[in-house]
């Protein structure tokens, strides 16, 4: 079986085979380059749900020939004025659709004073915040705010599990 991602982020793609090879023989999970159609951080769930379909659909027209398309994005989510750091995964099957979403954890306040959701420095600005190196394509800001109990492909993972479920328990769908 063939399962492509919309990003080629290897945190994402990893999330997705390991989510994927929990119900299926997976072959294999190829990553391919799409646009999410939204900023670099989506700042309302509407708009990274929207990430996450976008990527799904895109990554579904560049491999026709793939069992499920996926897409995953994170956004961070405010709730009664607590910033969290949310992700949705949408899985595609031909026309049926799967969603699912990750754990959220909240935000520090002093990295959300220092974000820009148009801009693609807040991955360099987490970085150096929270004293890592390329977090978005190793453990995540999670992993460090976790102290390793819990990483970035954990929660993708998670995310991607829940929107298989429709395809995994199709009797109650």
């Amino acid at each position: 079986m063939l399962v492509v991602v919309g990003s080629q982020n290897p945190v994402k793609v990893e999330a997705v085979r390991q989510a994927c090879s929990l119900y299926f023989d997976v072959e294999e999970v190829v990553g391919v380059k799409v646009s999410s159609g939204v900023k670099p951080v989506p700042t309302s769930e509407a708009e990274t749900l929207q990430g996450a379909l976008t990527r799904a659909q895109e990554s579904a027209v560049a491999a026709a020939n793939a069992e499920f398309a996926v897409g995953i994005e994170a956004g961070v989510i405010t709730v009664n004025d607590h910033h969290l750091a949310l992700a949705f995964a949408a899985v595609l099957r031909g026309d049926q659709l799967g969603l699912g979403s990750s754990a959220g954890f909240e935000l520090p306040t002093d990295l959300l004073a220092e974000l820009d959701p148009t801009s693609d420095a807040f991955k360099q600005m987490i970085d150096r915040r929270l004293g890592g190196h390329n977090l978005f394509q190793t453990t995540g800001s999670i992993g460090v705010l976790t102290q390793g109990q819990l990483t970035r492909t954990d929660i993708l993972r998670d995310a991607v599990v829940c929107a298989l479920v429709r395809f995994v328990s199709p009797q109650y769908y």
